[in-house]
Parts: C-alpha cells; structure tokens; sequence
C-alpha cells in the first residue's frame, strides 16, 4: 500500500507554536483547544494575509515546534519495511529544507521512515487526493467528503480539535495516536488480503 503522511497535526503540532506567536504579537490567550475549525482565523477575525504570514514565520523555523507522538517514528520505519510511506503535506516547495531538518532532528529520515516529500499548495484543501494513495494520515476535516467519492482509498483521520465535527464513516477511521495508526493499517492489509 501506498500511504501519505501529513506533517502538520500529524507529526508536528504547529497550532501549538502559532498560538503562541499570535499571543505575543497581539497579547491574546488562545491555545490548541480554541482552535475548533479548520479556517479558525476567521473565528479570531484575522485577516488571511495576517494568518498565513504567521504560518510562514513557523514554516522557515520549524525546529520550536513540537513532536505529536514520539512513536511516530518506529511505527513508520515499520510500515515503511513493506508498505511506500510518503510525506504529503500543504507547504509551500521553498520550505522542503526547514522541514526535513526539523524531521531528521526526531530521527525521520529518508529511506527509513519515509520513501520521498511531497510538497503541495495549501488550496483546495483536499487537493493532496489529486495524489493517489491508499491510505491518507491526515488531520484535515476538508478530506472528509471528498474521499469518501474513492472507495478503494483510506482517511485515517488524526483526532484534533478542528476535526471533532467530521462524520467517521465508510473508509474514514478517527485515529487517536501512532498505534492507533499502525493497528488500523495492520487491520487494512489483512483486509485487502481477504478481498
């Protein structure tokens, strides 16, 4: 199978470091559970412009942002062994090496935990199932809906708090941490084998 890793609410818990950037500029008190929805700036009444420009700030400096689930790495090394693990992630190609150092610093690496980097545009946000993957590790409510039009693939959906609103159905999972991910895999292939 061929599996597409998110980075953002997946690996990396950038929410966590843009709060605290907007906090200092605008001296608000947000932290990760404010943010209930995917486009959140427009409930704080940020201008986009404003919003992505502090995203920008985060994605040419990775290195405060913290790691989601240090078990991410093992599980991946695994599932790399028999299955083709690829980031897949919303950011701009500019920020490819900021992001790969961040990764290699928690032990990420090319060739063992991952096969290659896919860097897309952040719009339509469900543009990585332009991309074909099996299975999607992915934080994204916006992939909801629209993969459940492909039958033959698989959103593992990272339990976050701008995802509580989407309906887990048919090939949607919730998944809650990194063993939740390798058991739901491991029950996938078992499955396709029996088809």
């Amino acid at each position: 199978m061929k599996i597409a890793v998110d980075i953002d609410g997946v690996l990396l818990d950038i929410i966590v470091e843009y709060c605290k950037i907007f906090n200092e500029r605008y001296g608000t008190n947000y932290n990760k559970k404010d943010v209930t929805d995917w486009e959140f700036f427009r409930d704080w009444n940020i201008d986009i412009k404003i919003a992505f420009e502090i995203f920008t700030v985060i994605y040419e400096d990775s290195m405060n942002v913290p790691f989601i689930d240090e078990d991410s790495i093992e599980i991946m090394q695994k599932l790399n062994k028999d299955q083709e693990v690829f980031i897949v992630t919303a950011r701009n190609p500019q920020y490819k090496k900021p992001v790969v150092k961040k990764l290699s610093s928690h032990n990420i690496k090319k060739g063992i935990q991952y096969e290659g980097i896919i860097l897309l545009h952040h719009e339509p946000y469900d543009i990585k199932l332009e991309q074909h993957f099996d299975v999607y590790i992915d934080d994204n409510p916006n992939l909801v809906e629209s993969i459940k039009l492909f039958e033959d693939r698989t959103l593992l959906l990272f339990d976050q708090p701008w995802n509580q609103k989407s309906k887990c159905e048919k090939n949607v999972i919730r998944v809650y941490n990194w063993k939740d991910v390798y058991r739901k895999i491991r029950e996938l292939e078992k499955k396709k084998l029996v088809n």
